[in-house]
């Protein structure tokens, strides 16, 4: 018997005629037979009379119908979508092996809808895990398999007499992650890829009439070692499945490669189509017309290929390359379109062939050092994104997709990673239309056996990254990504796949790849060795890219696949990687880890919503990667998280600058690469201390890109006692594409004079002292305060004896911490020593020092035991009901302790004063490294609307930059919190003790904001600083030096005052 040669790469199958085709498909069945090996656990056998892979397109006999996005009402296309009869088992060994027969009793067998995956639906354990495999150790190669669930379907459906003498296959989107597929019970064929289209040609499988499909599918098999994703792990039918047919001798695939000429002015189109004939004769004369074209438009491409009869059994290729003098160019700032009219018609035969799909003229390569699009180095403001549905998993709708499409762009985001494998066609047809640059990613990662450039080690020689035998597997799966999409004008580079260690076979993988076509390929693994177009490290700091370009390291640029992990409360320093990105030529952006968080939207038994992450949906002992699940820019139905607004705002395409704000002249600067800011419209307000004191808006900009333009603004005389500042506002005039006419596309705020100035806080009134065994009080009209004299704390605060405080005022270090707070380096295991400092002060000494009619001065000394330093406070105390703090923190100066997550001080008030006013950073969520976005405003809000609530809760709701917060009750009586010189503030009903406090209570539990317990009072923290979220990434990295509160003394100073 032949041995099958492992080493033969799709590239060379996808070139084999039909009749070898066929040939190779028997010796792949024979060499099962011989090796005795389950094809799914062979890693040589990975597809078995499966059509090549292929680009994307619906093939019609309706010239009317070629360009339509779904074709089910179409006289060639069946959707089987729906419900079939299901049976699953946790083991091959209870499968039902006859199932496929055509006299099968399923009656017994329940229903399962079509796509859906089991594990959500009742069958089998859904389970998250960041990246190990189900089998670390390569074991399920040779040894017994206890588990490994199987599902087993079946479905009929009816072949139209008209279809009888055309070709008929069946077409499965996904399947994870194997299976075998019958037809009136003759074997068809097998598939592995879980994440790329399988079709089969059941031409000589079906009749007219009914037909019965059985389809096994396996949730494992060795296919699953290039599975190991960040995800939940499911299985089941994850797309559509549909029959089609086509006339017997037809069009297989087009591929229309587009480029750019003469200094990227003119269009260039390499065309190839390849047929075949499936029929038992000889074909008639066939030709081939091809019109490029835009709607109304006469087609700036025509061309008619003429071939002479195809014999039975054989298949051919026609070409022709044609250049187009200036076309209008795709980029996704401009996604210029035209239609591509494919037709095929057989001389005596009365139906042709028609394909219609959108092409885009533009360029796409690595050049001087940069990757070009259309010769522009353009920055890639990017997302990765998994597909993800809070109810069905796997299965995304179109309505999904369009709306995840709408949110990017509405927020400025111009680049999507296929992570870690490619999406359902329709994203990338979306991506094409309204404007996406698209990193394609094959379905491969390997995380669990090993990944590079990641701090730990692994074993080269037990990795199938360097096992010959598994080299073909993983050109199948480059070669499924690249076919699919080759004519998506969006796909503007390409990776090898995620995290799956680097040798041979990815080497191999690099030069099929780039021997397809020229555009970039990323491989991340590879680092800076050959097989890679960009420096892709994965969360590589600010530092190390900013080293990388400023000392040249390389020829090639930067691209971060992944950097900014946003878990939970994160993004700190966006802002600063895109001072980067703009500052160096050779940093061209990245992908934020990552677009949705995947969890599920669900209930309790008393009928409390939740997200459920890893650990929530597992039996109890499950191995889960718990809410590591939960680090989108937007919860998983789609609502923003606040720092989707500073993606928004660091990521928009226009600068300002101000020139000299004080004459009215403001630099506008168009970062766009090929859009002008024709259309777009700029308005502006002036504020004085928060306040709207002047509107306007300028002429409509029409700066050109990469360039500026000065605007005037026509600003009243300005006093010296407020602060001011200019916002700007640019807005679309019209519609474009998703975008709303008056969509914002860029805001920003400029400081033009003074800082804010505070009312004085002198008074007329008395100010009236009394003091007993327990406590030091200060009263003057309807307000009084008292200092408790065993703890030297605010004890007490009253306006016409309303009790404001619920418990006294105490200095607070503490904060619940984010995500980024339990890995951070060192920090993690520090911080817990600040959970009770402020609680466990002492009091070392109070006096009341200085009095006159109208003030009081107390002075408190503290110490510190948790973290053995002093603390003190001096207050003055005014008639008027308004108190000026002075605050000292002396660190000890014979130990080192944590870093600090804030100082400031802890009031809790009263429930009543739940309504707030402040001025300062808004309107939403911001920390002291995420603030570009929150401008500074008067703002109102309350309570309720100040919290976040992140799937695992944590420290929430901040505001940063305040000049003053009032806390008030519905009559407008309350309290105020004021610091010129700037403060922030946060409010919540919940106590921090109730979160999680270390890493060991997210080990213990699954917290969800509802088993948060609301209390009868509202936390209140007056903070001269808190420490920043971070972002660099969520296993060690901390905030910028710039963004934490090192181990030092602190002075600062703020008041408040009863209203």
């Amino acid at each position: 018997m032949k041995k099958i040669d492992s080493n033969i790469s799709p590239r060379n199958l996808s070139v084999l005629s039909l009749s070898q085709w066929m040939f190779l498909t028997i010796l792949l069945c024979l060499s099962l037979v011989a090796n005795g090996m389950e094809d799914w656990r062979n890693p040589e056998v990975f597809r078995i009379n499966k059509e090549p892979a292929k680009s994307f397109f619906y093939s019609v006999n309706d010239k009317n119908a070629q360009f339509i996005d779904a074709p089910w009402q179409q006289s060639n296309y069946q959707l089987l979508n729906g419900n079939w009869k299901f049976n699953w088992v946790d083991s091959p060994e209870k499968r039902p092996v006859d199932f496929y027969k055509n006299d099968f009793d399923d009656s017994k067998w329940g229903s399962f809808p079509v796509p859906a995956n089991w594990e959500i639906n009742g069958f089998g354990t859904p389970f998250y895990h960041s990246h190990a495999c189900f089998d670390n150790s390569l074991e399920f190669l040779d040894k017994k398999v206890t588990y490994n669930p199987v599902g087993s379907y079946r479905k009929s459906f009816e072949i139209p007499v008209d279809w009888q003498e055309q070709a008929v296959f069946i077409h499965f989107g996904a399947v994870k992650s194997a299976f075998y597929i019958w037809v009136n019970g003759q074997k068809v064929g097998y598939s592995q890829d879980s994440k790329t289209d399988a079709a089969f040609d059941i031409s000589s499988y079906v009749k007219t009439g009914k037909n019965t499909l059985a389809l096994e599918v396996y949730r494992y098999s060795d296919g699953s070692y290039f599975e190991c994703q960040d995800m939940w792990r499911l299985s089941g039918i994850e797309r559509d499945v549909y029959l089609y047919s086509t006339p017997k001798t037809a069009i297989r695939d087009i591929h229309a490669y587009t480029t750019l000429s003469n200094d990227y002015q003119d269009g260039v189109l390499e065309f190839s189509a390849k047929i075949d004939n499936r029929a038992l004769t000889k074909s008639g004369k066939l030709s081939v017309q091809v019109n490029v074209f835009k709607d109304g438009h006469k087609p700036i491409i025509s061309k008619k290929l003429t071939l002479k009869a195809l014999a039975p059994g054989k298949e051919t290729e026609v070409s022709f390359r044609q250049v187009v003098s200036k076309p209008q160019l795709w980029s996704a700032e401009l996604p210029n379109l035209y239609r591509l009219s494919v037709s095929l018609t057989q001389k005596g035969e009365p139906e042709s062939q028609y394909i219609g799909r959108h092409i885009g003229f533009r360029s796409t390569e690595l050049k001087n050092g940069n990757i070009l699009v259309n010769g522009q180095p353009v920055l890639f403001k990017g997302v990765n994104r998994h597909e993800h549905d809070p109810v069905k998993g796997h299965v995304i709708s179109r309505e999904s997709m369009l709306e995840d499409v709408k949110l990017m762009k509405q927020f400025n985001i111009n680049a999507v990673r296929m992570s870690h494998y490619p999406s359902d066609p329709y994203f990338y047809d979306l991506a094409d239309k309204y404007g996406l640059y698209v990193m394609d990613e094959a379905n491969l990662e390997s995380h669990g056996l090993g990944a590079s450039n990641q701090g730990g080690s692994y074993d080269p020689e037990k990795h199938i990254v360097t096992k010959p035998q598994w080299q073909a597997a993983y050109i199948d799966r480059i070669s499924n990504m690249y076919q699919r999409s080759k004519n998506n004008a969006s796909v503007v580079m390409r990776s090898l796949g995620n995290e799956s260690g680097d040798g041979d076979n990815l080497e191999a993988s690099f030069d099929w790849l780039k021997a397809q076509q020229p555009a970039p390929v990323v491989s991340e693994q590879a680092q800076l060795r050959r097989h890679t177009d960009a420096y892709g490290q994965m969360y590589a700091p600010i530092a190390d890219i900013e080293r990388y370009a400023a000392m040249q390291l390389d020829d090639r640029p930067v691209v971060l696949i992944e950097y900014e992990h946003a878990m939970g409360n994160s993004l700190g320093n966006f802002q600063e990687y895109w001072d980067a990105f703009e500052k160096y030529d050779a940093l061209q952006g990245g992908f934020i880890w990552d677009w949705v968080d995947q969890t599920f939207a669900k209930t309790t038994e008393a009928g409390e919503f939740y997200w459920a992450y890893g650990g929530d949906l597992e039996p109890e002992g499950t191995p889960n990667s718990d809410s590591f699940c939960a680090n989108g820019l937007v919860f998983a139905d789609r609502k923003p998280y606040p720092y989707l607004y500073e993606v928004k705002k660091v990521q928009q395409n226009l600068g300002f600058s101000d020139l000299d704000l004080l004459a009215g002249t403001v630099k506008v600067t168009n970062k766009h690469f090929f859009k002008s800011l024709d259309g777009y419209r700029l308005h502006w307000s002036l504020l004085a201390d928060g306040k709207v004191v002047k509107t306007g808006k300028s002429a409509d900009l029409n700066t050109e890109p990469q360039q500026s333009q000065l605007v005037k603004v026509d600003l009243p005389k300005l006093n010296s006692t407020s602060e001011y500042f200019l916002n700007i506002e640019v807005t679309g005039v019209d519609p474009t594409g998703l975008l709303a006419k008056n969509h914002v596309v860029a805001q920003e705020q400029l400081h033009i004079a003074n800082s804010y100035q505070s009312a004085s806080a002198k008074s007329e009134h008395t100010l009236k002292v009394a003091s007993n065994s327990e406590a030091f009080t200060f009263s003057g009209p309807a307000f009084s305060m008292s200092i408790d004299k065993s703890s030297g704390l605010i004890s007490s605060i009253k306006n016409n004896e309303v009790e404001y405080l619920k418990s006294a005022a105490h200095p607070e270090f503490w904060r619940a911490p984010v995500y980024n707070d339990m890995e951070s380096r060192n920090y993690a295991k520090t911080f817990p020593v600040w959970q009770f400092a402020g609680r466990n002060i002492q009091l070392v000494s109070l006096a009341i020092e200085n009095t006159t009619a109208n003030t009081a001065v107390v002075k408190a000394e503290y110490y510190l035991p948790d973290v053995e330093s002093r603390f003190f406070n001096t207050w003055t105390i005014h008639a008027n009901g308004q108190i000026d703090a002075e605050v000292w923190f002396y660190a000890a100066p014979h130990k080192k302790f944590s870093e600090l997550p804030r100082i400031g001080t802890l009031f809790q008030l009263d429930s009543q004063f739940d309504q707030i006013e402040y001025y300062g950073r808004g309107p939403h969520e911001n920390y002291v490294d995420r603030k570009s976005s929150a401008f500074v405003g008067l703002y109102k809000t309350d309570v309720e609307k100040m919290y976040v609530p992140y799937i695992r809760p944590s420290e929430n709701g901040y505001r940063s930059d305040v000049r003053y917060v009032n806390f008030l009750n519905k009559k407008g009586q309350g309290i105020a919190f004021i610091n010129q010189s700037k403060m922030g503030f946060g409010a919540q009903r919940y106590s921090t003790d109730d979160y999680d406090a270390a890493k060991k209570d997210q080990v213990e539990r699954n917290l969800h904001p509802y088993e948060l317990q609301k209390t009868d009072r509202i936390f209140v923290n007056i903070d001269y600083m808190q420490r920043g979220v971070g972002g660099t990434d969520s296993w060690g990295a901390p905030p910028l030096s710039n963004y934490i509160l090192p181990w030092l003394d602190y002075r600062y100073s703020y008041s408040f005052k009863v209203l």
